[in-house]
């Protein structure tokens, strides 16, 4: 029905015998793009109202530069094998256009546009080859124990899946970020220690613990100028653009993954440590009142806040969105409100924006920081978990000590976790990665 109909309306509106009466029959009709408001930015056009709309969407592209991959009229999209006259659009109607992906989540860099522009800004290059299998060599490697002299201190990383039914965790120790891109300057280098909480499934997780290093490596050897130290914000813009980078390859690389994962990083060189958050994972420094009293610590938070959906900031954010939060939920689906993943909730609010805090390493004071999923902080206080943390790093460091041993803080890490989840009957994935402080940097 449909082709005898393209025989029977195409013949009348496109020979050249017939081009008289077809532009007898043409009428005046405004095109209104989808981010115009008023009818000062319409665009006025002759079109024939037999003509098929599939014909008449290519005219308008050629002629206006309008991207119409859909036009509607009353709410309606006017289908392409159907025409004006049997939408009932009439002389001097407005017609509404719409680019191919208008009202749908794609993130930063999955439209070529976008990322052009991006690049441009940002100057993001793409990982070469022998970067993404280096990448890929040191993921398999899983690395849990560290000893990072240069930047004076102990890593160790533990994790259990508790009472779940799989592990959705990943930590990662990344002793150098010039082991994953030599070219990056001894200035900007950083080591690596993350922790990331998946939810959902684990396949986000996995891929962000395999390329988040080499993409930062990358993107802070490829700043411009590339001599020299980075600045703060300098440091913050580019890291923000690496999450953005990441998210786009998990839409546009992982076929069919509707899973996510939390990110709580801490990048370190010998001086200053950065802390990089985003979800409701976090890390807390333990740091000595007085370098000569062991017991008397504080407890100090190295982010603002957890990304929860029912905080205020958040929750503002994802209601002018067009999301809902309930159950502390949300669309009753997600808790945290910023995430790498969940890509069917970004557009209701969902961020890939990571929140940062910098201090400076006192070494006679700062004793170890902690980085551990929900899971191990919904079990206690982080008052509580920096003491019992404390009391197992001094047992350590006195049976080191007493057997000429180094200090395994991969075993404290496990101690921790199983205390969790055996004394604590923690229900979640419990995972930890513990920064122990070297006297002094290598």
């Amino acid at each position: 029905f449909v082709s005898q109909r393209r025989q029977l309306l195409q013949p009348f509106c496109g020979s050249a015998g017939t081009a008289g009466l077809c532009a007898s029959v043409a009428m005046k009709i405004y095109l209104r793009p989808p981010e115009s408001k008023s009818r000062k930015d319409d665009v006025e056009v002759d079109l024939n109202p037999d003509e098929l709309i599939e014909g008449l969407r290519q005219k308008i592209q050629e002629k206006t530069g309008l991207d119409c991959y859909k036009l509607k009229f009353n709410g309606k999209t006017l289908k392409d094998d159907e025409t004006l006259r049997q939408h009932k659009v009439e002389e001097n109607g407005t017609i509404m256009t719409e680019p191919e992906f208008h009202g749908q989540y794609l993130p930063m860099g999955v439209q070529p546009s976008m990322e052009k522009k991006r690049k441009a800004e940002e100057d993001i290059v793409e990982l070469a080859p022998e970067v993404k299998k280096a990448a890929a060599a040191a993921a398999a490697e899983n690395i849990t124990m560290a000893e990072v002299t240069w930047c004076g201190l102990r890593a160790g990383a533990y994790g259990e899946k508790g009472m779940r039914r799989q592990m959705e965790d990943e930590t990662v120790i990344c002793p150098s970020l010039r082991d994953m891109v030599p070219s990056l300057p001894e200035e900007r280098d950083f080591a690596l220690f993350g922790l990331f909480d998946g939810h959902g499934g684990k396949q986000v997780a996995e891929f962000v613990k395999t390329f988040l290093a080499p993409e930062l490596a990358s993107a802070y050897a490829n700043d411009e100028p590339k001599e020299g130290p980075m600045t703060d914000k300098r440091i913050m813009k580019v890291t923000e653009a690496v999450f953005q980078r990441m998210d786009s390859r998990i839409a546009s690389e992982l076929a069919g993954a509707y899973d996510g994962c939390t990110a709580n990083l801490i990048l370190a060189n010998s001086e200053q440590m950065i802390s990089v958050n985003l979800g409701d994972s976090m890390a807390y420094l333990c740091r000595l009142k007085d370098a000569d009293d062991q017991e008397d610590t504080l407890c100090i938070p190295l982010q603002q806040r957890q990304h929860k959906c029912w905080m205020m900031k958040e929750k503002e954010r994802i209601l002018r969105s067009g999301g809902a939060v309930e159950n502390g939920r949300i669309n009753g689906i997600l808790e945290v409100s910023r995430a790498f993943g969940d890509l069917t909730l970004k557009k209701f609010g969902v961020l890939c924006t990571p929140e940062y805090m910098k201090f400076q390493m006192d070494r006679e004071k700062d004793r170890f920081v902690i980085l551990a999923c929900d899971g191990f902080w919904n079990a206690w206080t982080a008052a509580e978990a920096l003491e019992f943390t404390l009391s197992l790093v001094a047992n350590e460091e006195g049976r080191a000590e007493l057997e000429g041993d180094s200090v395994d803080i991969r075993g404290v890490c496990k101690e921790l976790v199983q205390h969790v989840i055996e004394e604590r009957k923690a229900q979640d994935n419990v995972s930890v990665v513990v920064l122990h402080m070297m006297s002094q940097a290598g």
